[in-house]
């Protein structure tokens, strides 16, 4: 009688999906690199083409006026995009995060079905007397089950609610910004 708790294929299971779970994880972070540097390559471009308008308008000021509608006229836009670069950026990251949870979940559910089959082989091949220490085995191996799933939905709640704050937060910005636009500009010299 065999009494090998793991057998070669086992062995060679285990490297076959740990070969796959590390190709999953390359592959997703090359896809969130390829993204942020797609995002950020765009924001460049932007900030270049509007650092070129501004700079035009700045040198065809004659007064401070001017000067103050001309800066007011560019740093609105540029409060917005830099919210929206934020926000995407956010987006990014908060997409390959749940990626990695995603495959993470995966692979936690894929060792609890190698640990059970091992827990019921040991049952089946344990000599007599043993029994309390596989029950033992068992009760423990249930309260981590048990431990680690009240951790992972405790996890899942903060995220949500990060993710409800950084979307108020940004909202906020937004209404900021675009009420500063709105509000009409006080001339120089003025009762305060």
């Amino acid at each position: 009688m065999n009494h090998a708790i793991v057998t070669p294929d086992q062995v060679l299971n285990a490297v076959k999906t740990s070969n796959a779970m590390f190709a999953q994880v390359a592959a997703t972070s090359f896809d969130a690199i390829e993204k942020q540097i797609d995002l950020n390559l765009k924001a460049m471009r932007s900030s270049l083409a509007d650092v070129a308008e501004a700079s035009n308008q700045m040198l065809g000021v004659k007064d401070y006026q001017e000067f103050y509608a001309a800066a007011q006229h560019n740093t609105q836009p540029l409060a917005v995009k830099a919210t929206s670069y934020a926000r995407k950026a956010y987006a990014i990251n908060a997409e390959t995060a749940t990626e990695f949870a995603r495959l993470a979940e995966h692979q936690v559910a894929e060792a609890n079905k190698s640990v059970a089959a091992m827990i019921n082989e040991m049952n089946k091949t344990a000599p007599s007397g043993t029994e309390g220490v596989v029950a033992l085995v068992k009760s423990a191996f249930s309260a981590s089950n048990t431990a680690y799933e009240a951790v992972n939905k405790a996890t899942k709640q903060v995220v949500d609610m990060v993710e409800a704050n950084v979307e108020a937060v940004a909202k906020a910005g937004e209404s900021v910004v675009n009420g500063a636009a709105k509000a009409p500009s006080r001339k120089r010299g003025s009762a305060e």
